[in-house]
């Protein structure tokens, strides 16, 4: 746990960074694996989308003093980092596996903040969740995939 106190600027600028590099990511996955194609671009897409829906909410809700009288301590960003560099030669099983720990990490992001951003306005912690949730659905897609033998 970290002791650092972290505004909801920041907060916003790492799911940017997380939204981003998950996006690369499955653009990664789509061009590898053509078979799958359309949903790893679909996925990409979903992150970008993601992605302007907090930036929107963040812009739309927080004011000045909300920003400077808030912040997010003890979020220890770090710890939700994943290494989204794929293996050469890692097969389809694997990416599965990398994409699913992924979304672990992403779910579990946007579930703490959400849980963290309770006492803001109601439209603040509910985008996260609405984020958290749409990974969990994505989460158990990729989990299917991987079930089927892919």
């Amino acid at each position: 746990m970290s002791d650092q106190q972290l505004t909801a600027a920041a907060i916003i600028r790492f799911c940017e960074n997380l939204q981003d590099d998950s996006a690369r990511f499955y653009e990664q996955l789509a061009q590898r694996f053509p078979e799958h194609r359309r949903t790893f671009q679909g996925y990409a897409q979903r992150c970008e989308r993601n992605k302007v829906q907090i930036v929107r909410t963040y812009q739309e809700t927080v004011t000045d003093a909300l920003e400077t009288g808030f912040s997010f301590e003890g979020l220890d960003l770090p710890s939700y980092q994943v290494n989204l560099i794929l293996a050469e030669g890692a097969g389809l099983r694997e990416a599965l596996e990398q994409a699913i720990a992924l979304e672990d990490k992403a779910i579990a992001f946007y579930q703490d903040v959400a849980q963290r951003a309770q006492s803001l306005l109601a439209t603040i912690p509910r985008a996260f969740e609405r984020v958290a949730e749409r990974r969990g659905q994505r989460r158990e897609e990729l989990e299917a995939l991987r079930r089927s033998g892919a």
